[in-house]
């Protein structure tokens, strides 16, 4: 999928993120788009395990998704998709992150795939 490419699916959009938190995660040196991994301090340690060199294409794909997440107005569903997304990139397990916050994993999942499907029909429309 290249830089131009939106995703057209909800699943391609988890994917994206996911991607874009790996490369930032191991990539990011201050600048950039890394707001979204400052409130989770132990990514390095288990994302940085994975490749450590990334071409630039991937790298501008990486940053390009991550803005997506300001896209999503509702704070607490833009943190809980935050949260997904930096799990299932090997930060830890969202059933216990959800156990922290009193949240119900199915709820939080469901709502997160409501989300993204809206996040698809934004980058459609900014097209």
């Amino acid at each position: 999928m290249g830089c131009s490419t939106r995703p057209r699916e909800p699943g391609d959009v988890m994917e994206r993120l996911i991607e874009a938190v790996e490369v930032i995660a191991v990539t990011g040196k201050g600048d950039g788009p890394k707001t979204i991994l400052t409130a989770w301090p132990e990514y390095r340690r288990k994302i940085a395990k994975r490749r450590k060199v990334f071409p630039p294409a991937q790298i501008t794909r990486a940053e390009e998704a991550l803005t997506w997440f300001a896209l999503i107005d509702q704070p607490d569903a833009r943190r809980a998709l935050q949260f997904e997304v930096m799990c299932k990139a090997g930060g830890g397990s969202f059933s216990k992150l959800c156990e922290k916050y009193g949240w119900k994993r199915t709820t939080v999942t469901s709502r997160n795939k409501v989300v993204l499907g809206q996040l698809v029909e934004r980058l459609k429309s900014a097209s």
